[in-house]
Parts: structure tokens; C-alpha cells; sequence
């Protein structure tokens, strides 16, 4: 066989690879969602933004090393996707992310909801919620939107609601 063919199947090969946080959501999709194409495909596509937004403001390393922790650890108990032992990791990336986006309307939003509460626990496993969505432009603007929009983060009006979907009309795509 010649090199050249030896370095296509290589390529093809690597190409088929999967990266951490691709496993990580098709884990987590095959556990939790059913083997849902369309929310593992949403899953992954937000773990990029996710991943360009750590590049961008350095956090880079503790993004990867999250990912790596979850695609070595994870778990399927039931219908829930753990991931045991990554737990430092991603208080790590959170950290870092949470600094970086501090004084954001996202960080704002997402304080706001906090405090909202709601949920409450089962007794079973608790599930990694994984790490903050990436506060890309588009979703800060539209969390600027509503935060000027209501009143009350946690019971907002009919006509709050509208109001900020017209202003996060003209949000960045």
C-alpha cells in the first residue's frame, strides 16, 4: 500500500472521531434522551459554541479537561447520565467562565433565575448539569431584552413576555 493511501485512510479515520464533548452528548442523548438525533445534534452544536467561547476568553484548557474528565467517567444509571470524579473539573470551567462573563446580562439573567428556585430531588442520582451555556452575543443581547422587559424574572406578564421577544427581534442571529 502506498503512503498516499496510507495517509488517506488515517485522515478518514481521525475524520470519523468523535471529540470529548460529542461523546459526552451522545452519552448523554443515548441515557437521558432516548437516543434523540435532533437533541444530541443541539447538545453538540452548543458544546462548540460553548468550546469557542472558552478559546475566546481563556478558559480553553479547563473546557477540555471538563470534557475529557465526562467522556472517561460517565455513568448511565436509569435514565441518568453521571459522571463521577468530574466534579472539581467543572466547578473549574464554571469558575472561569463565570469570570470571564461577569457584569454580563447573561450572568445577570441567570442570577435572576436563581432565585427563582423551583425543582426539588427525587432521592435518586443527581445529574452533571454540565457547564453554562456559552453567553454569546446573541444570547446576551436577548437576556438584556427581558431583563428590561419584566418586572418579576420569575412570573412574567403576557405582555412582558411580548415586549421582549419584539426587542430580542433585533438581537444579533
Amino acid at each position: 500500500m502506498s503512503r498516499s493511501s496510507l495517509a488517506a485512510i488515517a485522515f478518514a479515520v481521525l475524520a470519523g472521531c468523535s471529540s470529548h464533548a460529542e461523546t459526552v452528548c451522545q452519552d448523554i442523548g443515548d441515557c437521558s434522551q432516548g437516543g434523540d438525533s435532533v437533541w444530541i445534534a443541539a447538545c453538540q452544536g452548543e458544546a462548540k459554541s460553548l468550546a469557542a467561547e472558552a478559546n475566546d476568553v481563556g478558559c480553553g484548557s479547563k473546557y477540555d479537561a471538563y470534557y475529557a474528565c465526562a467522556d472517561a467517567s460517565y455513568v448511565c444509571q436509569g435514565a441518568t447520565a453521571l459522571f463521577p470524579g468530574c466534579d472539581d473539573a467543572l466547578a473549574a470551567l464554571d469558575a472561569c467562565l463565570a469570570a470571564a462573563t461577569a457584569g454580563t446580562s447573561c450572568v445577570a439573567l441567570a442570577s435572576a433565575e436563581t432565585a427563582c428556585g423551583g425543582g426539588g430531588t427525587d432521592g435518586g442520582p443527581t445529574p452533571d448539569a454540565g457547564p453554562v451555556a456559552a453567553c454569546t452575543a446573541s444570547r446576551d443581547c436577548l437576556a438584556s431584552c427581558y431583563l428590561r422587559a419584566v418586572a418579576n424574572t420569575c412570573a412574567p406578564s403576557l405582555q412582558e413576555l411580548e415586549t421582549s421577544q419584539a426587542c430580542g427581534a433585533t438581537c444579533p442571529p
